[in-house]
């Protein structure tokens, strides 16, 4: 979470990079409250924390993507590829 707030403050606010980048961010933050809310209820009521924790699975696979899109699609984080072609 503190590299990706670091990567954050280099985004244009206004650019689809940073859309992606705040979706990625507010599903990450859902990830992370389902899996708390699974271990809180994991001795009370096993059935929901099952559901908490499954629910919680599938959104970290999404905020994966979305995460990986900032990086892939518009070189967020990325440095400067070198010259290839004079080697």
């Amino acid at each position: 979470m503190i590299a990706g707030g670091l990567e954050l403050r280099s985004i244009d606010a206004r650019s689809e990079a940073m859309r992606v980048a705040t979706v990625h961010m507010m599903t990450m933050a859902t990830v992370w409250l389902c899996l708390l809310a699974a271990l809180l209820l994991a001795s009370s009521a096993p059935v929901l924390a099952a559901v908490g924790a499954a629910l919680g699975f599938c959104l970290m696979a999404v905020g994966g993507w979305l995460g990986g899109r900032p990086v892939y699609e518009f070189g967020i984080g990325v440095a400067p590829r070198e010259n290839l072609s004079t080697r």
